[in-house]
């Protein structure tokens, strides 16, 4: 009987270790699988908003040659920009649920360099239109940030700037760029500003480093209104 009782412990331990294994290996099939859904989403959603974005391109280059409405060339790129402000958000979801962010930097660089080229088109909007009758707010911020404090004051940054945007809404064009990916289109286009710290920029004109003059941002959009 003693013989008996050992024989079938060491078959229930066997048996327990095979289905343990099994669920183990199916874990890490899906996480394979889920990682892989995430990255071919965020390139179709790439994909579609570099499409967009050449279209856009074309129409602003057009403006200088064509008579081009500017009213609709402004329409049109504050709603490409809130488009991919909103992918932002999915990719920011995205890079939080995920355990393999390196698989993501790339995909992330992509959308920076989509993002610098949306700030130079709203740039020549700006003066091809008069002004353009909206204001642009770039956020230059790290990607990944190991320092806590950093962390922290992005947070609050980032707090500050979508409640503004629910505010003032089509008035501001917002555009968040990682500045410490080795873009070096974005170094060469903020290398006039001396920046070397998370900042927002208003209208190429005002650089807020502070939290203390996140204040001055809507003071400046309010007094133009």
């Amino acid at each position: 009987m003693k013989k008996d009782f050992f024989g079938n412990d060491k078959h229930v331990f066997w048996e327990a270790l095979v289905v343990a294994v099994f669920i183990f290996g199916i874990g890490i099939i899906f996480g394979i699988f889920l990682e892989n859904s995430r990255a071919e989403r965020i390139s179709e959603i790439y994909s579609t908003s570099e499409i967009n974005l050449l279209d856009l391109q074309i129409q602003t280059e057009l403006l200088g040659v064509e008579n081009i409405n500017c009213e609709q060339a402004v329409k049109k790129n504050i709603e490409f920009a809130d488009k991919v402000y909103e992918d932002a958000k999915i990719l920011e979801e995205y890079e939080r649920a995920s355990r393999l962010k390196e698989n993501l930097v790339q995909q992330h660089e992509r959308y920076d360099l989509l993002r610098t080229l949306l700030w130079l088109n709203s740039l020549k909007i700006k003066e091809r239109c008069d002004g353009g009758n909206f204001h642009t707010v770039v956020y230059l911020y790290d990607y990944l940030p190991e320092d806590i404090e950093e962390k922290n004051k992005q947070a609050v940054f980032s707090r500050f700037l979508e409640e503004l945007k629910e505010e003032k809404g089509d008035t501001i064009i917002l555009i968040p760029i990682a500045k410490n990916l080795d873009i070096s289109s974005l170094d060469l286009l903020i290398e006039g500003y001396g920046i070397e710290q998370t900042s927002i920029i208003l209208d190429e004109t005002l650089v807020v480093e502070e939290l203390s003059d996140l204040n001055k941002i809507e003071e400046k959009i309010d007094s133009s209104l």
